[in-house]
């Protein structure tokens, strides 16, 4: 018998040995893996990327990843015609390293390359109304209009070079398509309600938006060059706008939300070890499980994702409450028995108890993989890995580790016996059971349901303010409302583009939408078919000049071959405002964005898309609510089937306690659900997809009290105190989750708090009467 159980504790320090040099090694990858990974804060980046299946990915993810770079600044200086806070705002821009491209400043050179390209692609170039005009014999009379308008400033020598103007038509069709934004003292301005004038620059950043690695720093650099504008130009005021300011914003709320949740949490924690062991060592002891789980956590997300995201970080501390929960269990029997049975014993009464919590936590993290987002999954590995890691520190090292805790056998004696003796008695179990009920039933009748995901994190009131400053400003909305036109080669993309516009011109004249903005690159069958209606009407007009006296030379359109491809389009200062709405990847497939703003009926122009044809409806908001609403649906409907299984099970399991006791056994579950949802109502936070999720987790900690209580080879009052204990460390985690700036997260923590304080309330209706 003696050498049964020293081979047993030989093979137990093995294990040991053997986890010692795997957490060595993992913290030699820990350190590696920070140092090559990086920290994301996209709120997008957390969204599905398979939404838009009909486009390309690539595409999508490309325009995206564009639109975010981009930083825009409004200045206003006391006096309109002072260019001195703009010129010096835009040089300091460019002594700046972070950026690849700054403009809004249109200088001399800019203007002389623009008009040399303009009058060099004048046939390639010619827009719809000059083409019609050309095709309805009206283009002779709008020249005479040009000619003898007093404004026009139009000499011999633009006649004699151009004679339809041509170039001049694309520049005021170009002019026309910049909304609110005009061209003055050589600067892009717009104007306000007021009539104040406003300068704009804008830019675009070398690396990601959600580098937090530097992104702190460029936000940083940026308050100080506009404190030090303000200090040397009273009265000027800026304004800014872009993804950057967002990203930064969220950092420092998850920095908080980390420090204050994850310090609390563990302050929490040791007190209440503390007050219940008086001593250090089991502090020691579940700081060492908690550091261990954490890294084995974090190594899994950064090999698997090569990141990890600032919501994985603050939901993450949360799993410190069941980590722990194994070394409480574990040490509670210590605390208790320690004076008649060895560490071994000790863990061999535990072992199954504790896989089967670790079972059971680790079902319901790993029923987040279905989420299709990557926050969750990265949390649901995070915590797998980490609840591996925590329950392997207590099952090889603890028993080796324990010997100086003090034993105190009558800890919380007197309350755990009246709790007990009052949750035997039919009549408390009978009042409690209707209040919960009733509390339930109010729950539910006011519980509303919300999927908007601008919902879900709170943005900046100040930034939102100056962001919507602009739009009123420049009239450029910020709804991710577009139709793109996409195809496998850039030529194909132009044409389909082409055949779309008079379409989409006509759902405007309707009133479907107030306006849209589009790219003014013809495809090469187009510039042909320009330079053929060139040919076909430009002896007809010359005739007619030539009766009001103006004789000027036939166009030359054989130097007219050379086409205009996207290539050199997006290198030139004509692209200027409308490049980033075109996108070619090196396998050649390509897409342009249609931005569409002030939609009026979102059905008819839903019914404009064309799939087949490359033209997609492209409105990410709604996208994703739609997509929330599904995946809320589909997982209710697995969390309803999942709960039928488990009650079947615990009946089945109770069922030689009698059918009583057996559907007894159910309700800690069933309860704890029910009270998790209807808090909900009762505070009036609407349901969303993440309060649904939570619920996975409620049931799957939940069901671990149930279990130990249930488990009739414990002793009720021990198993009573490590539950209470496990169920405080959680609470103390999951709870501060409430206070998060995330309002995705806070309805996560509040499912969870409620839900799991109700699987505590209601557990020992498991306890059998034997």
């Amino acid at each position: 018998m003696n050498n049964c159980y020293s081979n047993k504790i030989i093979k137990l320090k093995h294990k040991a040995i053997l986890w010692v040099i795997t957490v060595i090694c993992l913290l030699l990858a820990a350190c590696y893996l920070i140092s090559n990974s990086k920290l994301n804060s996209s709120v997008l980046s957390l969204l599905p990327k398979e939404q838009t299946n009909h486009v390309p990915t690539e595409l999508i993810n490309g325009f995206q990843d564009r639109l975010d770079k981009q930083l825009v600044w409004l200045i206003k200086p006391t006096n309109p015609n002072n260019l001195e806070p703009v010129n010096w705002w835009y040089h300091h821009l460019q002594k700046l390293s972070i950026f690849n491209q700054i403009n809004g400043h249109f200088d001399d050179q800019f203007q002389k390359n623009w008009g040399e390209f303009a009058y060099k692609y004048r046939y390639q170039l010619m827009d719809e109304n000059t083409i019609e005009r050309l095709k309805t014999h009206k283009h002779f009379a709008w020249i005479q209009s040009q000619i003898y308008s007093p404004f026009s400033g139009i000499s011999a020598t633009e006649l004699n070079k151009d004679p339809l103007l041509l170039t001049r038509a694309s520049q005021l069709k170009q002019l026309s398509n910049t909304g609110n934004l005009t061209i003055k003292n050589n600067w892009l301005t717009g104007q306000d309600k007021q009539g104040n004038v406003w300068y704009m620059i804008y830019a675009q950043l070398n690396g990601s938006s959600f580098d937090l690695n530097q992104s702190h720093q460029i936000v940083t650099a940026l308050e100080t060059l506009s404190e030090q504008l303000k200090t040397n130009y009273p009265g000027t005021e800026i304004l800014k706008r872009g993804v950057l300011f967002y990203s930064d914003n969220a950092s420092i709320e998850a920095k908080k939300d980390i420090s204050t949740i994850g310090s609390l949490s563990i302050i929490g924690i040791i007190v209440l070890i503390i007050a219940v062991f008086r001593s250090i060592t089991p502090i020691l002891l579940s700081l060492l499980s908690i550091l261990i789980g954490i890294v084995c956590g974090l190594v899994a997300v950064l090999m698997i994702f090569g990141e990890i995201h600032v919501m994985t970080l603050v939901m993450s501390t949360s799993v410190i409450g069941i980590t722990i929960d194994y070394s409480l269990h574990y040490l509670t029997e210590r605390l208790l028995h320690g004076n008649n049975e060895s560490p071994y014993v000790s863990l061999k009464k535990l072992i199954s108890t504790l896989t089967i919590a670790l079972c059971t936590s680790f079902i319901a993290y790993l029923i987040l993989l279905i989420a299709p987002f990557s926050g969750l999954k990265q949390l649901s590995i995070f915590a797998v890995f980490g609840l591996i890691g925590a329950f392997l520190t207590v099952t090889c090292w603890y028993p080796f580790l324990v010997k100086k805790i003090p034993v105190r056998q009558n800890v919380g004696h007197r309350f755990f016996t009246f709790w007990l003796k009052l949750w035997k008695n039919k009549n408390m179990q009978w009042i409690t059971l209707s209040v919960a009920i009733v509390f339930i039933s109010y729950g539910f009748n006011n519980l509303e349901i919300d999927d908007d995901i601008s919902k879900l994190q709170a943005l900046p009131a100040d930034i939102q303010k100056e962001e919507q400053d602009i739009i009123n400003i420049t009239h450029q909305s910020s709804d991710q409302k577009w139709f793109i036109v996409f195809g496998d080669t850039a030529e194909q993309t132009l044409q389909r583009l082409e055949s779309f516009l008079p379409k989409l011109e006509q759902a405007k004249q309707r009133g479907v939408f107030q306006q849209y903005q589009t790219i003014t690159l013809p495809s090469i069958e187009k510039q042909q078919h320009n330079i053929a209606l060139i040919n076909k009407y430009t002896p007809e007009i010359l005739s007619s000049l030539k009766q009001i006296g103006i004789n000027v030379k036939v166009p030359d359109t054989e130097d007219s071959n050379s086409f205009i491809t996207p290539e050199i389009w997006v290198k030139s200062e004509i692209s200027q405002g409308q490049n980033l709405l075109w996108l070619s990847l090196p396998n050649g497939k390509s897409a342009t964005l249609i931005p569409i703003g002030n939609v009026k009926q979102l059905s008819e122009i839903n019914a404009l898309s064309q799939i087949n044809n490359g033209i997609y409806w492209l409105d990410r908001h709604t996208e994703f609510n739609n997509m929330f609403t599904n995946y809320r649906i589909h997982l209710s409907q697995l969390i309803t089937g999942a709960v039928i299984v488990i009650c079947i099970c615990f009946i089945f399991y109770n069922r030689k306690y009698g059918l009583i006791t057996a559907l007894k056994s159910t309700l800690p579950t069933l309860l704890s659900i029910g009270v998790a949802l209807s808090v909900h109502g009762i505070i009036h936070q609407p349901l969303n997809l993440f309060s649904m999720l939570a619920l996975i987790l409620v049931i799957g900690i939940g069901i671990d009290y149930s279990l130990f209580l249930g488990n009739y080879k414990c002793q009720t009052k021990s198993a009573l105190l490590a539950v209470t204990m496990a169920a405080l460390t959680t609470l103390l985690s999951f709870g501060l989750l409430i206070i998060s700036h995330t309002n995705a997260i806070m309805c996560f923590g509040i499912v969870l708090t409620s839900g799991i304080f109700a699987a505590f309330i209601f557990a020992p209706l498991a306890i059998k009467n034997t």
